[in-house]
């Protein structure tokens, strides 16, 4: 039996279960008074380290124990709300139902930014930084760079460097000191659209949000994601040489599909995450690689790395 599978059903059972209960009205239940306790997560996988080294029932039973006692803990603490909670529904909304019918929050304000394309700008990076957002990124622009954003956290800015002939931009969440609050998650959208022409370094850094990246109609070297709690759903273009392609998360679900006639190599490091690589054989050494990766001269890599997460790399 593998622990790791076992931990991962138990707690998502305990969030299904706290969905439901809460969605047909039996418990109220506040995620902004669990959200607080989030470094319970890295108590849960270093344990499960430790445990899994026994290599015997004693092993298992004390990593499924621990597990079922936090989240026994964390159950009752999502009943209990905190002085933040007053007021609010039990969805951690602030009362607006009409918004909450529609769909759609009132943003608190809305910015466009953009920069420039110069024809001679063959490479380029992207930095990106932010929580409590969701950020999409398809389609093409003129421009190097053009960003709608549509806010009711923080703010945005854009600075541009050129660095060895590469321009590199980065697009940041300004730096506050106020504390931000999980169940005021309206949070930020950004729309980004790229430059096709540049061969593109990309590099996202979100606390908390979501990602979706259709990549395929650019050109891209690498890719890096890191996030804490979060969700990427990436589709990646065909690599014009080698592609290194890394992800480094908390609780995440990441998705990443590749082109089917793309030769691709996948390395994990996780502790109780689950994965999915349909189409992909695994190999000796733990990776997983398509039946052509060995010859390709054209080739992707990705590397995952997660704690309680869920990954999936799928071929399209």
């Amino acid at each position: 039996m593998k622990t790791e599978k076992v931990i991962w059903g138990l707690v998502l059972i305990f969030i299904g279960v706290v969905f439901l209960l809460n969605n047909f009205g039996v418990i109220n239940f506040y995620w902004g008074s669990v959200w607080r306790f989030w470094p319970i997560i890295f108590v849960l996988i270093g344990a499960n380290m430790i445990f899994s080294r026994f290599n015997n029932l004693t092993g298992t039973i004390l990593s499924i124990g621990l597990t079922l006692t936090a989240l026994i803990f964390l159950g009752y603490q999502g009943t209990r709300p905190n002085r933040n909670d007053e007021g609010r529904s039990r969805f951690g909304f602030n009362g607006n139902l009409d918004k909450m019918k529609k769909g759609k929050p009132d943003w608190a304000s809305s910015n466009k930014f953009t920069e420039a394309y110069l024809s001679n700008a063959k490479y380029a990076e992207l930095n990106i930084g932010g929580g409590a957002t969701s950020f999409k990124m398809e389609g093409s622009t003129g421009n190097l760079f053009d960003a709608d954003v549509k806010q009711n956290v923080g703010s945005f800015t854009l600075g541009k460097i050129s660095k060895d002939s590469v321009e590199v931009l980065n697009f940041m969440m300004r730096d506050k000191k106020e504390r931000w609050n999980m169940d005021d998650m309206d949070g930020n959208e950004v729309r980004i659209k790229l430059n096709k022409n540049p061969i593109w370094k990309i590099g996202l850094e979100v606390g908390a949000g979501e990602t979706d990246f259709d990549l395929s109609g650019y050109k891209v070297s690498s890719l890096s994601l890191k996030g804490g709690v979060a969700s990427y759903k990436i589709k990646l273009p065909e690599p014009t040489a080698i592609m290194d392609v890394s992800a480094e998360t908390g609780v995440a679900d990441v998705s990443i599909e590749v082109p089917e006639v793309a030769a691709c190599r996948i390395t994990i490091e996780s502790g109780l995450s689950s994965k999915d690589f349909s189409g992909f054989d695994k190999q000796a050494d733990g990776s997983y690689q398509t039946s052509d990766y060995a010859s390709a001269s054209k080739k992707i890599n990705i590397h995952l790395k997660g704690g309680l997460s869920s990954f999936e790399v799928s071929r399209y």
